[in-house]
């Protein structure tokens, strides 16, 4: 799949705005302990019970923590791509990878969703999703009643285990602060330990991301052929061939692409943007040049 570049601008009062130039052929790096991209402050993220989430990932090894005198905090059980934070747990979303350490443990990802009563709804294992130094694109959607995942734009059959919790599974979306929520990419939210006590330890994602879109509805698999197709060329804004859930896109982030605004959110049909960029550890030295 080939790169590129492409502008985008718009009329203000009759005027056209200078356009901002997007390097396609980018990707970010995180380096497993320290970087993330975060928002600032909760708010409504136009993401309700029924959602769909694209991640364009090559990982690399883990990174285990240590304390000051050089001695091992913990054996990490995986690595957080991306975390929708709630109110202690509420409408919460987490997908993580599992560890990459040279051993055969290294092909799973896993999703876990929160109602709106704190409670897990679902915990599922998609088998055969990512490699270690190997780009892939991973979809995951819920339909309010399971969680459906898709590889290069092909939906998984091997689902290894699926853990019920006993929520409600009801998710909102909710648009006052104390109840809002945050998007943190490339780590957790509670750091080493993970938020509930029978979640896995998880440290910071290590390795490659590039574009992450988040749906409101669920996206079919034609258009994730296209979108996989489409590589990091596409654009989730515009209608192309089966495409065409572009008014259900609620955020859109290009890691890298923007050299002056990382993190920032690209979904026109957005509700209200949420840049991921506000607050973040990693910088714009961490662009590379590398795409699938």
């Amino acid at each position: 799949m080939a790169g590129g570049t492409f502008n985008t601008g718009v009329f203000n009062n009759g005027i056209f705005n200078f356009p901002i130039t997007l390097d396609v052929n980018v990707s970010l790096e995180f380096n497993g302990v320290s970087d993330y991209l975060e928002n600032q402050i909760r708010q409504a993220q136009g993401v309700a019970n029924l959602w769909t989430i694209n991640i364009w990932l090559k990982p690399f090894e883990t990174q285990s923590r240590f304390d000051a005198d050089g001695n091992q905090l913990f054996e990490p059980d995986g690595k957080a791509l991306i975390h929708f934070k709630g109110n202690s747990h509420k409408n919460e979303i987490l997908i993580w990878g599992d560890r990459i350490e040279g051993t055969s443990r290294q092909e799973f990802i896993v999703v876990e969703n929160w109602d709106n009563s704190r409670n897990r709804i679902r915990m599922t294992r998609f088998n055969m999703v990512q490699q270690r130094q190997e780009w892939r694109m991973f979809s995951c959607a819920w339909n309010g009643d399971e969680l459906i995942g898709w590889n290069n734009g092909i939906e998984v059959t091997d689902i290894s285990k699926t853990v019920s919790g006993t929520g409600s599974f009801i998710m909102d979306d909710v648009v006052n602060f104390n109840e809002g929520r945050s998007i943190r990419v490339g780590a957790t939210y509670s750091g080493a330990e993970a938020f509930n006590p029978d979640s896995p330890k998880l440290v910071a994602y290590s390795g490659l991301l590039g574009p992450i879109g988040v749906w409101v509805d669920l996206i079919t698999t034609e258009e994730f052929g296209v979108v996989y197709s489409g590589g990091f060329n596409m654009d989730l804004n515009n209608v192309s061939g089966s495409y065409n859930s572009t008014a259900e896109l609620r955020h859109w982030y290009r890691p890298g692409a923007d050299i002056a605004d990382i993190g920032k959110d690209y979904a026109t049909a957005a509700i209200s943007p949420v840049n991921i960029g506000d607050d973040a550890t990693v910088t714009s030295g961490s662009i590379v040049a590398d795409v699938p």
